[in-house]
């Protein structure tokens, strides 16, 4: 426990410390664009790589794998449902913004935020399950996000070149090629899985930066006088993990599925779904705001539901 809280404390000090660089100026705001690049391009794939090749292979895994991509899919599914019956029928957003809310409530930073906090606090173990979540995240983003983002207007389409694209991202991508290797007991020279290991590890630090600088540029007064959103955030932020932990804890699959799944939930809703918004023509500033709450909320859940896991789980 006392581990756990120690590298929580380190986590968002780092995000402290982006947050002080961005007011002060340190770095100029236009630069988080390319720090993101970097992270989703090259330093999380050397992660996820080695992560998973570092592993001794063993038949379970398959198993394992796939009892993670259900529980993700059945996750998304369950935000989808939930997500709209909070946001028409408790909370009675407009339903011209209604898309937006339900949208947001499965769409969490599962891969930017969720790989090298996962990995901080819980290891490679629990880290190889999140990518195996993050496949599911990619589906319902760029599939099931575009359609959700039509209800209350007249369209709400389904293209499959967003179903492509979330097969091209290099996350998944590695996590693939990196699944083969571990199968077949293929491994790079030591020198070149130190080197990949090396630019890994600036994973942590780095996106911590980012997500301080990211807090440093929202405009947190704004966001508090929308009382549906403030109310809708706080209660995904709350309700997502603790649904998940009473749904999983009772399977018969290993810990670190348990794990995974019950910290996925916790993370804050992710900058793609602005992204997906603004393409499909919706209420991308509603979704930025959204992303800008869940994130300052994260602050607080994300170190309670670690140390509750870490506590239950005894890891």
């Amino acid at each position: 426990m006392v581990i756990i809280l120690s590298k929580i404390a380190g986590i968002f000090i780092v995000m402290l410390l982006g947050l002080l660089i961005n007011k002060a100026k340190v770095i100029p705001g236009e630069a988080n664009h390319y720090f993101v690049t970097l992270l989703l391009w090259v330093t999380t794939p050397c992660m996820i790589y080695c992560s998973i090749t570092s592993r001794e292979y063993d038949p379970s895994i398959l198993s394992s794998t796939i009892h993670m991509f259900v529980i993700g899919v059945a996750f998304f599914l369950l935000a989808v449902i939930i997500g709209f019956a909070l946001a028409k029928y408790v909370l009675k957003v407009p339903e011209k913004d209604l898309g937006i809310y339900v949208a947001s409530f499965g769409g969490i930073n599962n891969g930017f935020m969720g790989f090298p906090i996962t990995l901080a606090l819980f290891g490679n173990n629990a880290l190889y399950y999140m990518v195996i979540f993050n496949i599911a995240l990619n589906i319902y983003m760029y599939s099931a996000c575009p359609i959700i983002m039509g209800i209350g207007h007249d369209t709400g389409k389904f293209n499959v070149k967003y179903i492509f694209k979330t097969l091209a991202n290099p996350s998944t991508i590695i996590c693939v090629v990196s699944m083969v290797m571990l199968v077949k007991g293929w491994n790079i020279p030591d020198v070149l899985f130190e080197s990949v290991e090396m630019v890994g590890d600036i994973t942590v630090p780095l996106s911590m930066l980012v997500v301080g600088m990211q807090l440093g540029e929202s405009n947190a007064l704004k966001v508090l006088k929308n009382r549906k959103l403030m109310l809708f955030s706080v209660i995904k932020m709350i309700s997502l993990p603790v649904l998940v932990f009473l749904l999983v804890n009772w399977l018969p699959v290993i810990t670190a599925v348990k794990i995974a799944a019950v910290i996925g939930a916790t993370f804050p809703c992710a900058v793609v779904v602005s992204a997906i918004a603004l393409m499909e023509n919706r209420n991308s500033i509603l979704a930025s705001e959204m992303v800008a709450i869940t994130t300052f909320l994260s602050v607080i859940t994300i170190p309670i539901v670690s140390l509750l896991l870490g506590g239950y789980y005894g890891v």
